[in-house]
């Protein structure tokens, strides 16, 4: 299913205060439902080679889908093939932006005016990353029944409290038609 995910990748974490935009999943058939997921892959903190950012996003990720599901009545059982569904998601940090000061809206216009003449500002928030999260949910081997793909541009990437509110508000997006498990 992730290979079916990478066609989708449309936006969702944009910069600064700017709302979330989602690409979801338009699904081919009718509703159906399942009462038991398990996940298509392995978290990245079982992967030697993954960057410590990419592992907290990972495991970020991981945890508001486990809320989502579980608050749907969804059951997490360890074997695929005993899974009414499969829960197949990626994160990717796309590339490196500079960012403004969301906290304060005169920030940018301040950088931008009001430098003297030959003179170079830095900007403070620099390396901003923008992160691209794919999620699809359906049966094995089959394409996503729902889902899809959000980016956006984290200004302060560290706020654990900050990244799992934008992915809490994306993944429960991406899912809003994901009906309660039967």
């Amino acid at each position: 299913m992730r290979i079916a995910l990478l066609g989708l990748l449309g936006l969702l974490l944009l910069a600064g205060c700017e709302d979330i935009q989602v690409q979801r999943v338009e699904p081919a058939g009718a509703p159906v439902a399942f009462s038991t997921y398990a996940w298509g892959q392995a978290a990245l903190s079982d992967a030697p080679e993954a960057s410590a950012q990419l592992v907290e996003l990972d495991q970020d990720m991981r945890s508001v889908v486990t809320a989502e599901l579980r608050a749907r009545g969804y059951r997490e059982v360890d074997d695929a093939a005993r899974a009414d569904m499969i829960v197949d998601y990626q994160v990717a940090v796309v590339e490196e932006q500079f960012a403004g000061d969301p906290t304060d809206p005169s920030w940018d216009a301040q950088f931008d005016n009001n430098t003297p003449e030959g003179v170079v500002e830095l900007p403070t928030r620099t390396g901003a990353p923008r992160v691209t999260l794919t999620l699809g949910i359906g049966r094995a081997g089959s394409a996503p029944i729902w889902g899809g793909s959000a980016t956006k541009l984290l200004t302060r990437p560290e706020d654990a409290a900050e990244r799992q509110r934008v992915i809490g508000t994306a993944v429960r997006e991406l899912l809003k038609d994901l009906p309660a498990a039967y």
